[in-house]
């Protein structure tokens, strides 16, 4: 019984995988937003750059970290997704740019794959 429950953590389920990918892809949009727009005079839009920047390093270690079948990572995992929307939210009016109202679909795909009932019990949250 015990080899059993070794066996099931070991193999990730898929979920984990995507929710993975679309981390280091809302990572890597948030440190490419934020190197873009560090360049502006405003200095409430420099803030922001800054803190894109950071919460997209954030998000890829919290993405590495998504293989560990540990609940404190599925937990980082929606602590962080949940930044993000607001944070695209406040970039949204703060720029007044449509695209990071849009950028809040990557956070709700994470959200969205991390209660899925296969990732809830890989983290043993089921």
């Amino acid at each position: 019984m015990m080899s059993n429950d070794l066996g099931a953590k070991a193999q990730k389920p898929a979920a984990i995988l995507i929710t993975q990918v679309l981390l280091y892809l809302a990572a890597i949009v948030n440190i490419v937003n934020g190197i873009y727009a560090i360049g502006n005079v405003e200095k409430v839009k420099v803030v922001l750059a800054v803190v894109m920047i950071v919460f997209g390093a954030a998000a890829a270690w919290v993405a590495y970290r998504l293989s560990q079948p540990e609940a404190s990572s599925r937990n980082y995992a929606v602590a962080l997704a949940w930044i993000l929307i607001v944070l695209r939210l406040i970039e949204y009016s703060v720029w007044h740019n449509i695209g990071f109202l849009l950028g809040v679909i990557l956070p709700i795909l994470v959200l969205w794959r991390l209660y899925k009932r296969e990732t809830k019990a890989w983290y043993n949250h089921s």
